[in-house]
């Protein structure tokens, strides 16, 4: 019987935060449990703290850094895994979890960047690029979302890089209801550059004019002010609802005839990689990696914060004649690019 190789994880996990990055984490740490024995420093972050700095998130940074030390005295491990975070706090978080780890242990550093706006934050601020600089020399591997990236990362960090692009964590069948031009849909967590204001804007304006048509929008709060704002727009045609759970979600995208994601900036976003997986159609904002996850061609990617482009998308949905092809052509691309079997080929590629 084969001894199992140790790996040490340290970054966000569902139930205490609900985002993309810790989803994603979540089925990383499962499908790696199959090769590795996984100890999992567990970092908690609520939502409303994300964009914050406290004494109190600084103490509990320092306690789960600590962790990373005292548990790499004492147990050899071949990976340390872990999250890169772009802010200049999250940044020396990370930094000063991987010297500890450097310190105390001898296994290889991988790190994950799931963000798609990099480089954007690496030239803006001298701090940035210096921290960068220095957590890449200290780490083993670089896990970045797309092809594209891995070309201006391997170029400019002369490191290792590899591709891991996002899956759904549950694979569902492909919806074969007919679609219309009505039932509009929004997942994702209340937050500004999300573009949630900007579609509820548009919506209410078209709602208007189109009385026939329905938003349901789904996700969880962290600003009150905010709070209060999205929920002054609760209409006849617009449902808004807090977090949706993991299964009824895919009920939810499947019953829908469009999925809108009118962000600001993104990464690789997993729900729009769950609407690919049953089929359903997309309007969605270019930025980050989204115009790569949808392909070059496709009709329905709005410019970010514009809401004319916005509601200009949604109208030639609404208009739109054979929604079973673009269904048929978006669970495809998922199929071969994003499901879950690719994800596993290149997961152990990178833990080899």
């Amino acid at each position: 019987m084969s001894i199992k190789k140790h790996l040490l994880f340290f970054g966000e996990l569902p139930p205490d935060s609900l985002h993309g990055i810790a989803i994603s984490n979540k089925i990383n740490i499962n499908l790696l449990k199959s090769s590795f024995s996984v100890d999992v420093i567990k970092e908690s972050t609520s939502l409303s703290e994300h964009s914050k700095n406290s004494p109190i998130k600084f103490a509990k940074r320092l306690k789960e850094i600590f962790k990373v030390f005292s548990k790499s005295v004492f147990t050899r491990y071949d990976y340390f895994y872990l999250i890169y975070s772009l802010s200049v706090f999250g940044g020396l978080k990370t930094l000063a979890a991987i010297a500890c780890f450097r310190i105390s242990g001898r296994g290889k550093v991988v790190l994950h960047i799931h963000r798609g706006d990099f480089f954007k934050r690496y030239f803006n601020r001298f701090i940035n690029r210096w921290i960068s600089r220095t957590i890449f020399r200290l780490s083993h591997k670089l896990i970045v979302l797309s092809d594209t990236q891995k070309e201006e990362f391997r170029t400019l960090f002369n490191k290792p890089v590899y591709v891991l692009r996002n899956t759904v964590e549950y694979e569902h069948n492909k919806s074969e209801r007919i679609r219309g031009n009505k039932k509009f849909i929004y997942i994702s967590n209340y937050l500004f550059e999300k573009g949630i204001i900007d579609l509820l804007f548009v919506f209410s304006k078209l709602s208007s004019i189109y009385p026939e048509i329905y938003l349901k929008t789904f996700g969880e709060f962290s600003d009150p002010e905010l709070k209060e704002e999205i929920l002054g727009y609760n209409s006849h045609n617009i449902c808004i609802n807090g977090i949706i759970s993991g299964i009824n979600k895919y009920r939810e995208l499947g019953e829908s005839d469009c999925l809108i994601l009118p962000s600001l900036n993104e990464g690789q976003p997993m729900i729009l990689l769950e609407a690919m997986s049953v089929g359903t159609p997309v309007i969605a904002s270019q930025t980050g990696l989204i115009p790569e996850i949808l392909g070059v061609d496709y009709p329905f990617i709005s410019i970010p914060g514009d809401r004319l482009s916005l509601e200009s998308k949604i109208l030639h949905f609404m208009h739109h004649k054979d929604k079973s092809v673009l269904s048929t052509l978006l669970h495809t691309r998922y199929s071969e690019l994003y499901s879950q079997k690719k994800h596993v080929e290149m997961l152990s590629n990178i833990f080899e």
